[in-house]
């Protein structure tokens, strides 16, 4: 189904408002930060079309209806979950404390974990301040256009789970990972990105969006919540500890905009001039 993918990124690609946009679709870049450091890997991201919640009817009621969204300008967005390693960066410019890694092991190189959606809005804006560029959560509309990549499936890779023990699609209980990590996240980029190029959108953490979660679909998809709503937030793509029914691209949950935890992360999203 991978193919499929392929096919539907070329039509986006067809859609990218300028010439200039659609030569940039599928590139990867980080910006400059102070001290001679970098920000998050980011990938190009084409505008284009598509329609969000369940296609198969094998999703959840709060998945429908299926609504159309018009993407109508490219954005880069996270490659990977923001890291321990991205986020030590801002703890050490902001005397921030450091998220619990649980003790797990090379945290630098995992998703950082135990950030609740207040504290992932306060690093996108410290990002867009160090960075000179405009940085923020990608609304839920946003995220599940990225994550599903022109895919039209269950799961952006296809219908069915498809995960052999020599090649696990994802990181989730049920998916085939490794013994030595099923109790605790993965390092970031261990399993295979999506047709745009991004990694664990299934899998691995759950991710924070910017919008307020609403059931069925009323508009808030598609924009940002403010910062004094206390009404619980969209979070998207599952993680280590969920099922595979929970990988799907469609499948949504929601949080406090307080809470935090062990499977609970975060990717950025970057405005394009």
């Amino acid at each position: 189904m991978i193919g499929k993918s392929l096919g539907g990124l070329a039509l986006l690609v067809l859609l990218s408002s300028g010439a200039a946009h659609a030569q940039a679709v599928g590139s990867v870049f980080r910006d400059a930060l102070p001290a001679g450091k970098q920000g998050p890997e980011l990938v190009v991201v084409p505008a284009g079309r598509y329609l969000m919640g369940d296609h198969t009817g094998r999703g959840n009621h709060n998945e429908r209806p299926l609504t159309p969204i018009e993407i109508r300008h490219p954005f880069a967005i996270g490659r990977f979950e923001i890291s321990f390693a991205d986020w030590q960066l801002y703890a050490d410019a902001t005397d921030t404390p450091m998220p619990d890694n649980e003790g797990w092991g090379l945290s630098s190189q995992r998703p950082v974990m135990h950030v609740s959606w207040h504290q992932a809005q306060a690093y996108s804006k410290w990002l867009s301040k160090v960075s000179g560029q405009r940085y923020r959560l990608p609304t839920e509309a946003e995220w599940e256009y990225a994550a599903r990549a022109g895919s039209s499936s269950y799961y952006w890779w296809g219908e069915q789970l498809d995960s052999p023990d020599t090649r696990p699609r994802a990181h989730c209980r049920g998916c085939a990972s490794s013994r030595l990590i099923q109790n605790k996240t993965e390092r970031l980029g261990q399993f295979p990105a999506n047709a745009f190029g991004l990694y664990d959108t299934a899998g691995n953490v759950w991710e924070w969006t910017a919008s307020r979660f609403a059931s069925p679909f009323d508009g808030s998809e598609q924009s940002t919540a403010s910062l004094l709503d206390k009404s619980p937030r969209a979070v998207r793509g599952g993680a280590w500890n969920s099922g595979p029914s929970y990988l799907r691209s469609s499948q949504r949950d929601m949080k406090q905009p307080q809470h935090k935890d062990y499977a609970l992360g975060f990717r950025v999203l970057r405005e394009l001039p």
